[in-house]
């Protein structure tokens, strides 16, 4: 039996939640990082830098003052990061607001039963990247979940979801613009798309910018749920 896994390909299946209004947001995604790894945590927020649509809004050991901390900020997001006892993780989690998504990453995997704030959990081989994504639809109020691999090869499924951020169908799009929303779902910074496109900073920003636009979504976030929703993710 083909073991169970995490894909960011279209085969993956997102199931929408509560809340995401950090999807509407103009600024982007706030997160607070949760980890036991000073070391490890710094390495995340270095990785995570370059994303134009996610600010760390604080860090912290797990325990009472995290707690406190995220209560004081009210992030749009929770990662955890590496905490491989899982008593320690339903502790946390007791304690925060059900309403924040969390998304663990590394370490154990709390069980979902028990932590209905969970929107997903990533392996610690996870890319910049693929945390940025997961990231952004976690505040938009989806989960990642795993699903086991198709024995015999068929149509990918297609996310599913009770809306959609936009009707404009993708072949409105040029194909130069259908370029960028696709680096911008994968989580690629505009410097990023730049040097992928060999394209100007300058010239990357209009061409999100016509996206945003075109699919009358707000911001980069939703960029990367359109893509999700109509299959080009």
């Amino acid at each position: 039996m083909p073991e169970a896994a995490i894909s960011f390909a279209p085969s993956a299946k997102l199931r929408v939640l509560p809340g995401g209004a950090a999807a509407s947001t103009p600024g982007g995604v706030r997160i607070f990082l949760v980890g036991a790894d000073a070391l490890a945590r710094a390495g995340v927020v270095s990785l995570l830098g370059s994303h134009d649509d996610i600010t760390l809004i604080g860090d912290e050991d797990p325990g009472p003052r995290a707690v406190a901390a995220l209560r004081t900020h009210r992030p749009d997001v929770l990662v955890l990061h590496g905490l491989r006892d899982a008593r320690e993780v339903a502790a946390l989690l007791e304690d925060v607001d059900p309403q924040l998504p969390v998304l663990t990453v590394g370490g154990c995997e709390p069980d979902a039963r028990t932590a209905p704030a969970l929107h997903g959990h990533l392996p610690a081989t996870t890319t910049a990247r693929q945390l940025a994504a997961a990231v952004a639809l976690a505040a938009a109020g989806y989960a990642l979940t795993r699903s086991p691999l198709p024995a015999v090869p068929g149509p990918p499924a297609r996310p599913r979801a009770t809306t959609r951020v936009s009707d404009v169908r993708p072949d409105a799009l040029t194909g130069r613009e259908g370029q960028v929303l696709d680096l911008v779902a994968r989580g690629l910074s505009n410097t990023e798309i730049a040097g992928s496109l060999t394209l100007s900073e300058h010239t990357v920003k209009t061409h999100v910018q016509n996206l945003l636009h075109k699919l009358h979504l707000r911001n980069r976030v939703q960029v990367a749920i359109y893509a999700f929703e109509t299959g080009l993710r």
